[in-house]
């Protein structure tokens, strides 16, 4: 490798760090303890994780925590573009797949929820078995699924329902055709265009037929596709206001190594969800968003690369109930400056807008990667309440190893009120993605002045590949 690679590896690892990615249950369950997000808020991003649906949980972890995630963004735009390409290559008549259980406990040491999967692939079929039961066939981009039938296998950009049904889709040329019949006689039709790999558009009907038992309805969807996101609209017969939902961002090409680097770069993403008293009959939206007419996110940022990899970074979440003339505002804003063994970062968080930010919380943080290994951070998080101060810090210490992309232990040590004697948690990860054996431990350990050290979440994911 010469000295140009060299340094071209060293300068891409010391930018690594700032990728956003997928959220993790750790990551969920640090956020509800430090009082960021609400029981309800984590339970739903929970469910989505277990369900596989990081796409909506990235989405919502955006809004709810205001961080960000690159499944709402270009890896989510990456990942739609080649979900119907087409396929000449004959695979394989060998089967190949995995056997996945996940498990989540609750302080009591009782299941609180799991998750068992079964998925083979062999020739040009797909079987899953378990929490999702699906037979799906795919050639030179047609599609063929008989099972569970719901958000991905539809190429729905707003969540679905799942249907127990046989939908089909098939391409020509640049058009696409594709139909859905479930056993309660819901019926979907779809047409659509793709104009090149970020570019495509698409309108579907649905058909509820009427009998004593099932709804009766009609509604149409249109959903776009570009290179700078997705916007759709799904409006039903007989409801005020269709729902609407967009997820913009910026289209700025990455720099090659050895390109020369921009001073500084900006970006930007939107997220939003709107809708009326109700929303579609197969549509199927968190609880949250179920009682907000308007929710969203609005972040802008600028990175200056090479003056340390400084970033500073504004979101705004908004959220307006039904049924509500008032919106509930919250900002928060960022600044992380450092190399990659000393990056400091100052957060602040105005809880909300409408009472003049009565409330704000600060975060100053450390984070230091002193071998190629080993990495380690600390944070102080405390509130700031007008006319009575600072309240008691929320301490935190970690210590991470990682051997490769996604193999990684990590111990986090966190006094939530200041004071390790007055409480005091023990956060556990370790994840590791070998040929044959993939394995995901998540645990938090608390105690307080009344109570020894004792579990309070934990979650087990044991994936075999074969």
């Amino acid at each position: 490798m010469g000295l140009k690679s060299v340094k071209c590896t060293a300068i891409f690892a010391l930018f690594l760090p700032m990728a956003s990615a997928a959220v993790t249950e750790a990551e969920v369950f640090d956020w509800w303890d430090a009082g960021i997000i609400t029981p309800e808020q984590a339970d739903e991003i929970l469910t989505l994780l277990d369900e596989g649906n990081t796409e909506e949980a990235c989405l919502l972890a955006e809004v709810y925590a205001q961080e960000p995630c690159e499944e709402t963004a270009a890896g989510r735009t990456q990942k739609t573009a080649g979900a119907r390409s087409s396929k000449t290559a004959r695979p394989p008549l060998r089967p190949s797949g995995y056997v996945l259980s996940k498990i989540r406990l609750d302080s009591t040491g009782h299941v609180e929820s799991h998750r068992e999967e079964l998925k083979v692939d062999f020739y040009r079929y797909t079987l899953r078995l378990g929490t999702q039961e699906i037979l799906t066939y795919r050639n030179a981009g047609s599609e063929a699924h008989f099972g569970d039938i719901s958000t991905k296998e539809l190429h729905s950009h707003i969540p679905l329902d799942t249907l127990w049904g046989t939908a089909a889709l098939y391409p020509f040329g640049n058009f696409h055709t594709a139909a859905l019949l479930d056993s309660s006689m819901v019926t979907q039709a779809r047409a659509g265009y793709d104009f090149d790999k970020q570019t495509s558009i698409e309108a579907i009907y649905w058909h509820g037929n009427a009998t004593p038992y099932r709804d009766h309805f009609h509604s149409a969807t249109l959903q776009a596709k570009f290179d700078f996101g997705k916007a759709s609209a799904w409006y039903q017969a007989g409801q005020d206001a269709p729902l609407l939902k967009i997820e913009f961002h910026n289209t700025a090409p990455p720099k090659k190594c050895g390109s020369p680097q921009e001073p500084i770069t900006f970006d930007w993403r939107t997220t939003a969800y709107y809708h009326g008293d109700s929303i579609p009959t197969r549509a199927r939206l968190s609880s949250t968003l179920l009682k907000s007419r308007l929710w969203g996110s609005q972040t802008v940022g600028a990175t200056a690369k090479e003056w340390f990899n400084t970033r500073a970074e504004a979101n705004m979440r908004i959220i307006n109930p039904l049924h509500s003339d008032s919106a509930s505002a919250r900002v928060k804003a960022m600044l992380i400056s450092g190399p990659a063994f000393a990056r400091a970062a100052l957060t602040v968080t105005c809880r909300e807008l409408q009472d003049n930010c009565r409330q704000s919380d600060w975060k100053p943080s450390f984070t230091s990667s002193f071998t190629d290994h080993w990495s380690t951070g600390a944070s102080a998080r405390a509130r700031y309440t007008r006319g009575e101060g600072f309240g008691p810090p929320r301490l935190e210490a970690s210590l991470r190893y990682q051997d490769v992309p996604g193999n990684y232990a990590k111990v986090t040590l966190v006094a939530p009120k200041g004071n390790p004697s007055e409480a005091f948690q023990i956060r556990n990860e370790a994840h590791f993605s070998g040929p044959f054996l993939g394995v995901s431990i998540v645990s938090t350990f608390k105690k307080n002045v009344n109570v020894s050290l004792h579990p309070s979440q934990g979650s087990l994911m044991v994936k075999l590949l074969f």
